[in-house]
C-alpha cells in the first residue's frame, strides 16, 4: 500500500482516538448531569441537522476530491456557492423549529433550532476546506483541526452543564466544534469568498455530486428513520434510551472505520481505473477489520449491562437490551461503512446510489415493523435484521459491479475472525460463572479477558504475520 495511505491512516488514527477520548469524557460527565429528556430533545434536532447538512453539501465534498482537474480558482467559486447554500439552509433550519414544535408538541424547538442553525451554517462553510485538505492528503491538518475543536467543545459543554445550563450544554458544545473546525481548516487552505458565481464550475462536479447527494439523501432516512419515528410515537425518554444504545453501537465505527474511511477515497481515487489494486487493498483492510469486529460484537453484546451502567449510570437501564441486540451487528457496520468510499474511488457514484436504494428500503422497512410492535426493544431486533440485509446487498453489488472479484475469495477474509468470535463467546460464557458483583470491576475484568484472548489468538496463529505487516507497512500482501 502506498505511503500516502499509510500516513493517512496514522494521522487519522491519532485524531480519531484523541476525539474518541474527548467524546467519552463529555458523554460520561453530561450523562450524569443531564436527564434523558434533555438528551431526547437534542437527539430529535440532531437527526434533522444531519438532513440539512446533506442538503448543504449536495455531494460536493466527495466530488471535489474525485475531480483531479479542478484548479484553485475553481475551488474558490465552489466555496462561494457553498457560502450561499449554507446561509439559506441555516435559515431554513431555524424556521424548521416551527414544524418540529408541531410534530413533537414542544414549543422549545422554535427557539433551539435558531441557536443550532449556527452549527449548520459553519458545517456548510467547512465542506470545501475539508475536501481540499483531504484531496491534497493533508490528513495531519484535518485531524489537528478536529482534535482542537473537540477539545474546546468538551470545555464549553462541561462548563455550561456544571453551571446549570441543561440542554444548552449539548447545543453550545456542538456549535463550538463546528465554528473552531471551520476556522482552522479555512486557515490551512486559505480559501476565500468572492463574488464569482460561474455556474460552469458547478457543472464540472455535478455528475458525480448528484448521485452522491441522492445516495446521502436515501442513506440519511434509512439511518435516521428510527430516531424520527421513535421520537414521534414513543416519546423523548424512549428516544434518549434508544439513541444512547445506538450511539454506543457506532463507537467502533469511530474507533476503526473513521480511521480508514476518510483516507480511502482521497488515496484510492488515484487508482480509479485499476480495480485489481483497489480490490487487493480493500480485502486486506476488511480482513483486519473483521478480525477486530466479530469478536468485539460478541464482547459488547455479552457485556451490555456493565458498559451502560459504568459509562452513563443506572438511569439508562432501558438502553441495555437495545444495545445488547444492536451490538451483535458491529462487525457488519465495520464491513459496510467503507463500501461508499470504494464506489467513490472507482468514480461510480451512480452504482452507490442504486445500492443505497436497495439497502435504504430494507432498513426503513425493518424500522417501521419494529415501531409497529411498539417498543424500543422490538425496534432494535428488527433493525438488527435490517443491518444484516444491508451487509449482504452492499457486498454483492460491490464485488459484482465494482471490484470484479470472487465471493469465495472475499469469504476467506471471514474464516479466522469467525473462529475467534466463537472462542470469545465460549470464554466469556465461562467467565460469567465467576463474574464480580461490582459492574465496573466486571467490565474491567471482561475487557482484560477480551484483550488477552484476542492477543493470544493473533500471536499463535498465522494472523500474527498479517497484523504485523499491516501495522508496519500498511499492506498484508507485501
Amino acid at each position: 500500500m502506498n505511503k500516502s495511505l499509510k500516513q493517512g491512516l496514522l494521522f487519522t488514527a491519532l485524531g480519531t482516538y484523541s476525539n474518541f477520548a474527548l467524546q467519552i469524557l463529555i458523554q460520561m460527565v453530561l450523562s450524569r448531569l443531564l436527564t434523558p429528556y434533555d438528551y431526547g430533545t437534542v437527539a430529535i434536532m440532531s437527526v434533522f441537522i444531519l438532513f440539512f447538512q446533506i442538503m448543504i453539501e449536495a455531494g460536493l465534498g466527495p466530488a471535489i476530491i474525485q475531480n483531479k482537474e479542478l484548479t484553485m480558482e475553481n475551488n474558490y467559486v465552489l466555496f462561494n456557492f457553498s457560502v450561499i447554500f449554507s446561509i439559506l439552509i441555516a435559515c431554513l433550519f431555524g424556521l424548521f423549529g416551527i414544524v418540529l414544535s408541531k410534530i413533537y408538541n414542544n414549543p422549545i424547538y422554535i427557539y433551539l433550532t435558531w441557536l443550532q442553525a449556527i452549527s449548520v451554517f459553519f458545517n456548510g462553510l467547512n465542506i470545501v476546506p475539508t475536501a481540499l485538505l483531504n484531496k491534497e492528503k493533508l490528513f495531519k491538518k484535518v485531524n489537528f483541526s478536529l482534535v482542537i475543536s473537540n477539545f474546546f467543545s468538551a470545555v464549553v459543554g462541561i462548563s455550561v452543564a456544571f453551571n446549570g445550563g441543561g440542554i444548552y450544554a449539548l447545543i453550545l458544545s456542538t456549535i463550538t466544534t463546528s465554528v473552531i473546525n471551520f476556522i482552522l481548516n479555512r486557515f490551512f487552505t486559505k480559501v476565500t469568498f468572492n463574488f464569482n458565481f460561474d455556474l460552469s464550475q458547478l457543472k464540472k462536479v455535478w455528475k458525480f455530486a448528484k448521485n452522491q447527494f441522492a445516495f446521502n439523501f436515501i442513506n440519511y432516512f434509512s439511518r435516521n428513520a428510527d430516531n424520527i419515528l421513535v421520537g414521534k410515537f414513543m416519546g423523548t425518554s424512549d428516544l434518549a434510551n434508544y439513541n444512547k444504545a445506538y450511539q454506543l453501537l457506532m463507537l467502533p465505527n469511530t474507533l476503526f472505520i473513521n480511521v480508514v474511511n476518510p483516507v480511502l477515497q482521497p488515496v484510492l481515487s488515484d487508482y480509479q481505473d485499476n480495480p485489481e489494486y483497489i480490490r487487493g487493498v480493500y480485502y486486506n483492510i476488511i480482513h483486519v477489520l473483521m478480525l477486530i469486529g466479530i469478536p468485539l460484537s460478541v464482547f459488547l453484546s455479552s457485556t451490555s449491562k456493565q458498559i451502560i451502567f459504568s459509562m452513563f449510570g443506572s438511569q439508562w437501564s432501558s438502553a441495555i437490551f437495545p444495545f445488547s441486540v444492536l451490538s451483535m451487528t458491529v462487525w457488519s457496520q465495520l464491513a459496510v461503512t467503507p463500501v461508499g468510499a470504494v464506489f467513490q474511488a472507482r468514480n461510480q457514484s451512480d452504482k452507490l446510489f442504486v445500492t443505497g436504494i436497495f439497502t435504504g428500503t430494507g432498513l426503513i422497512s425493518s424500522i417501521i415493523i419494529g415501531i409497529y410492535f411498539g417498543t424500543i426493544n422490538s425496534v432494535a431486533i428488527c433493525l438488527t435484521i435490517g443491518f444484516i440485509y444491508s451487509f449482504i446487498i452492499n457486498y454483492y453489488r460491490l464485488i459484482k459491479y465494482s471490484l470484479g472479484g470472487k465471493f469465495s475469495i472475499f469469504a476467506k477474509q471471514f474464516y479466522s475472525p469467525v473462529v475467534l468470535g466463537c472462542i470469545m463467546f465460549a470464554v466469556l460464557k465461562i467467565e460469567g460463572y465467576a463474574d464480580p458483583n461490582n459492574l465496573l470491576l466486571s467490565l474491567i475484568f471482561r475487557g482484560i479477558i477480551f484483550c488477552f484472548c484476542w492477543g493470544c489468538f493473533v500471536w499463535f496463529t498465522p494472523e500474527k504475520k498479517i497484523v504485523i505487516k499491516f501495522i508496519k507497512r500498511g499492506d498484508i500482501n507485501e
